[in-house]
């Protein structure tokens, strides 16, 4: 299918308020808030045709996103989503363990083996991945124990890094903004409307999820001019989110979990874009 681009709208680069993100993303049928990193029903756009009848009339230009099944064993956006997922959960668990908040660490250290992990068991076997739940466990056992993790936690994201499978720009960037968008149903349930954090558990799973998508990002380069916008464009929007955070034992934060709703919803466009 023939796609045309002209470059980055500037309304994509006006600001991340939510109202900017709906005006830009309202005429394609796509959504914001916590489902903005779902998949949207694409709307076609539709090239105007003089009533001249012109010999050689503009064709239509269409662009169709492409269809996902949502499983894991073969949709690699979702795939990754879910093993950043794990990760962020881990960026948690380092963090908070090097600041000897060790009954913290341990629930995020925890969660990725209980259920993530073993909801991924099916999607490695049709992989033919051979996963990391040695590694994932032996984290767990010695930080129980209070000790040096950090070899451990090394190699363990090499493990999850190796899991991954190489796809495009496109399908990377679809994973960080339904990482992103997690990450700000995570901030929410977190932190009040006065900014009192009042689950730190969730305020630390939207840090940690938010934080792994911009190492994902930092890992993705491109001599294509649109990727390469793409790329810069999502950076843009990880380092605004970031900002909402007052750090992982903060009691309260001035952040919004609008600007980061917002991010996710803007990355997303930005990955359709490319498709």
């Amino acid at each position: 299918m023939l796609k045309m681009r002209t470059g980055w709208p500037a309304d994509l680069r006006a600001g991340l308020w939510l109202g900017v993100v709906a005006i830009a993303l309202s005429g394609c049928g796509e959504k914001s808030g916590p489902e903005a990193t779902e998949e949207s029903d694409p709307s076609p756009a539709v090239a105007s045709v003089s009533e001249a009848r012109a010999e050689a009339p503009e064709p239509i230009v269409e662009d169709i996103a492409e269809i996902r099944s949502g499983d894991p064993a073969d949709d690699d956006v979702e795939f990754i989503y879910r093993l950043g997922l794990i990760r962020g959960h881990l960026l948690s668990f380092i963090e908070l363990y090097r600041d000897e908040a060790f009954d913290m660490a341990a629930a995020h250290v925890q969660h990725p083996g209980s259920e993530l992990y073993e909801a991924l068991i099916p999607a490695f076997e049709a992989r033919a991945s051979n996963g990391f739940a040695d590694d994932l466990t032996a984290l767990a056992d010695v930080s129980a124990e209070h000790g040096d993790v950090s070899a451990l936690y090394a190699d363990l994201v090499v493990a999850i890094r190796a899991t991954a499978p190489k796809t495009s720009v496109a399908v990377k960037l679809l994973a960080i903004s339904k990482m992103v968008g997690t990450a700000a149903a995570e901030f929410d349930a977190g932190v009040a409307d006065d900014g009192a954090i009042v689950d730190a558990h969730e305020y630390q799973d939207a840090f940690g999820f938010l934080s792994v998508a911009r190492e994902m990002l930092a890992s993705e380069n491109s001599s294509d001019i649109n990727e390469a916008e793409a790329i810069a464009f999502a950076h843009e929007q990880l380092d605004l989110s970031i900002n909402a955070f007052a750090g992982l034992l903060a009691e309260e934060t001035e952040g919004q979990a609008e600007t980061i709703y917002a991010a996710a919803a803007q990355i997303e466009r930005a990955a359709q874009r490319l498709q």
